[in-house]
């Protein structure tokens, strides 16, 4: 049977983290999937922007259209708006529990959401079909390369205080462990990592995450939030056990436990010993995770994730939202820093008129960002940067 036609609508390509690469290969084992990057369109205005990816949808036979969520630029609920209803409209989410705010109005003229496993839960209080997906689970990277297990502990990801913290405990008890990040010659390509990963006979998973200050945020009242993150999964696949700090999502993605969880240094300490010093509990507890894990994994989610979609309808926005001031001013900020930034002149003014087709009430925003971007891009127009 031949494939459905899906297009990921993503914001740009990303250089380090390369999550577009996750998404594409992820969604490749059940559909015929296209990729559009808005950012390599910054020279058309927003309405040519649209036009370009409604011709994309007509000309491929596009039926399901993917957009990148959080950190609004050109893909916000404006922008959006007049795309085709020829196509079911999803938006896919990495960073809600910062972002919620945001994508909550935007995902208002989305038909569904894909996202974590808590943000699923939230969606669907306020009536909009959502869905967990997880993003790291290539089981074609992430899988058992049969490799001596030569190290202990491994820990990868961005090194913070709590991090610190918790890694100083392991020194002060001579547990030797391994900590790489993305910069690392060792660790800097996913097939590197995973094969790293191999390698250990623990993962650690920290989600204890700052929530940063955005206004818009409610939970930056908070300083920190215990949020799910990608390690679980890629360990597991990798058949490797993973422990991890406290998080709501741990309950619903590992109901039965498989996850060892600590709350504190105490317990962290106590699991880690347990396992570096049992080894016939380790292989049977890291089997059992392992086993939970494949559940997960692209080949075998691509059919939960195909079941769900096909059960979407094309519908008229049926959710009623009141959009706030700060969501327009966030958006048609975007519109000009953007453009001044890629040095896009043409459209930068072009987008200034093409504005004015917006409410009336937003024309003040349009002028203060305009003038507020101009001279930037004027310097950049008389002192052209130099190709390195």
């Amino acid at each position: 049977m031949q494939k459905k036609r899906l297009l990921l609508v993503f914001k740009d390509k990303k250089k380090i983290t390369k999550n577009q690469n996750y998404w594409f290969d992820k969604l490749s084992k059940g559909y015929q999937v296209d990729t559009f990057y808005l950012y390599d369109h910054l020279n058309l205005t927003n309405s040519n922007i649209i036009k370009t990816i409604n011709d994309k949808i007509d000309s491929s036979k596009i039926e399901i259209l993917l957009v990148e969520g959080d950190h609004l630029a050109l893909n916000d609920l404006l922008f959006f708006k007049p795309i085709s209803k020829k196509v079911i409209k999803g938006l896919f989410l990495g960073d809600d529990p910062e972002w919620h705010q945001v994508n909550l109005i935007t995902a208002a003229s989305f038909d569904f959401v894909l996202t974590d496993a808590v943000s699923v839960l939230k969606f669907k209080e306020m009536g909009i079909e959502s869905l967990y997906c997880p993003i790291e689970a290539n089981e074609e990277i992430f899988k058992d390369y049969n490799l001596e297990k030569d190290i202990d502990v491994l820990f990868f990801g961005r090194k913070k205080p709590d991090t610190e913290k918790y890694l100083e405990l392991l020194d002060k008890n001579n547990i030797k462990y391994l900590c790489v990040d993305p910069y690392m010659e060792i660790s800097n390509t996913m097939v590197k990592l995973a094969r790293l990963i191999n390698k250990s006979k623990i993962v650690i998973n920290f989600t204890k995450t700052l929530n940063g200050n955005k206004f818009f945020n409610p939970l930056s009242k908070y300083k920190y939030g215990f949020f799910a993150k990608g390690r679980p999964h890629m360990s597991g696949l990798c058949n490797t056990l993973c422990i991890s700090e406290y998080a709501p999502s741990n309950d619903l993605l590992y109901p039965n436990g498989e996850l060892p969880t600590f709350k504190n240094e105490e317990k962290f300490l106590d699991i880690i010993k347990l396992y570096l010093n049992d080894n016939k509990k380790l292989l049977s507890d890291t089997k059992i995770f392992k086993d939970s894990c494949l559940k997960y994994s692209d080949k075998e989610y691509i059919k939960v994730l195909a079941n769900f979609m096909s059960k979407i309808k094309k519908k008229e926005l049926t959710v009623k939202i009141k959009i706030p001031f700060w969501y327009y001013l966030i958006a048609i900020k975007q519109y000009f820093r953007l453009r001044s930034k890629f040095n896009k002149r043409k459209s930068f003014f072009m987008q200034f008129f093409e504005n004015f087709s917006l409410p009336i009430y937003l024309i003040p925003i349009n002028i203060f960002f305009f003038i507020r971007f101009l001279p930037s891009l004027i310097i950049k127009i008389i002192i052209p940067k130099k190709n390195v």
